[in-house]
């Protein structure tokens, strides 16, 4: 190659290295933008409360005040609009959705993400909202591991469970790819350093988790969706995968608690043992009730409003077990009572 050939060959990749840097330069002003007006528009509907250091969002609804109630913790991937129609459809239960730290109006955190940590959270902004337990505790996909672990750490406070499609620790483990959860949480990163530049903006990475749901629910789900922080927070919840699944797994038996357990027949990769382990999930307590939602996928369980009714009688039906286990126990007369 000639001098002239090698010069017009550097200036060619010049240019090219040049107009990347602009195009990448405007799109993260343009996501910069976008995500200041994102932040005016969708205020946070709940209340904040201080939980180590930063604040957590909580969306309380419902008029009852009889206890117990009832606890919605989200799925990877999403936060406390996703229950907009399992709230909607308990208007005599007091029902909290919430956001998991770094995701919708909770602030980021430095703790680990794994299952019990969460747990911990979640009681301290409960008792900071002034949520008086005891609880159900309702977890749809990987929200079911920080149910189960509150539930471990604390079976006083814990009156039910409802696992809604709920993650199997042992999920990654079994699942027919090796390293699953380390290749997830790679993309979850990766997708968490495109969200500079807008790529998750343009792509609506919330797209299935919102299927169905409200327009403002909806574009809540997608403003967060196309947020860095959100997707680092994702990452950090499957990089500490192994931690939880230690941690459920070395859980006391959960012996007589209420529980129900929802499947979904829609399963487009892994069907078989994804049924499975929601079986093994039926399985836990001595009181479980296991149903299939027929036409069901993993998101419509929660975002499709039909769906959503499903889940919410299941909810109901488990406070209303508890409430008479509890009613049961004040009725009866302890033994210093009835033998004096």
């Amino acid at each position: 190659m000639g001098k002239q050939e090698s010069s017009t060959s550097r200036r060619v990749w010049a240019a090219i290295v040049l107009v990347g840097a602009l195009a990448a330069g405007v799109a993260t002003a343009i996501q910069q933008v976008l995500t200041v007006r994102d932040r005016r528009r969708y205020r946070a509907p709940g209340v904040l409360v201080d939980v180590q250091g930063g604040q957590m969002h909580l969306l309380v609804s419902g008029a009852g005040a009889d206890a117990p109630a009832v606890v919605l913790e989200a799925g990877m991937g999403s936060f406390s609009p996703n229950w907009y129609w399992v709230q909607r459809e308990l208007p005599d239960i007091r029902t909290v959705a919430y956001d998991r730290p770094g995701l919708g109006w909770s602030e980021p955190t430095q703790r680990t993400r794994d299952a019990r940590t969460i747990a911990q959270d979640l009681l301290q902004a409960l008792t900071a909202a002034g949520i008086e337990p005891p609880y159900v505790l309702a977890g749809h996909s990987f929200g079911g591991l920080p149910v189960r672990a509150f539930a471990d750490l604390y079976p006083e406070l814990t009156a039910g469970l409802v696992l809604v499609d709920a993650s199997h620790p042992d999920q990654w483990a079994r699942w027919p790819v090796p390293y699953a959860d380390r290749i997830l949480a790679a993309s979850q990163r990766l997708l968490g350093a495109l969200a500079w530049f807008g790529v998750l903006r343009a792509i609506d990475a919330s797209r299935a988790i919102s299927h169905g749901l409200p327009t403002e629910q909806a574009a809540q789900l997608r403003a967060a969706a196309a947020l860095p922080r959100f997707a680092a927070a994702e990452a950090a919840q499957t990089r500490a995968w192994a931690t939880s699944r230690n941690q459920v797994n070395g859980a006391a038996p959960l012996g007589k608690l209420p529980l129900t357990v929802l499947a979904v027949t829609d399963q487009p990769v892994g069907g078989d043992l994804l049924t499975a382990l929601q079986l093994e999930l039926a399985e836990l307590t001595d009181d479980a009730r296991f149903e299939v939602v027929e036409g069901a996928g993993h998101e419509s369980l929660v975002s499709d409003r039909e769906h959503a009714r499903t889940v919410a009688a299941a909810i109901r039906s488990v406070v209303q077990t508890a409430r008479d286990a509890q009613s049961s126990r004040l009725s009866t007369p302890s033994p210093e009572l009835s033998g004096s």
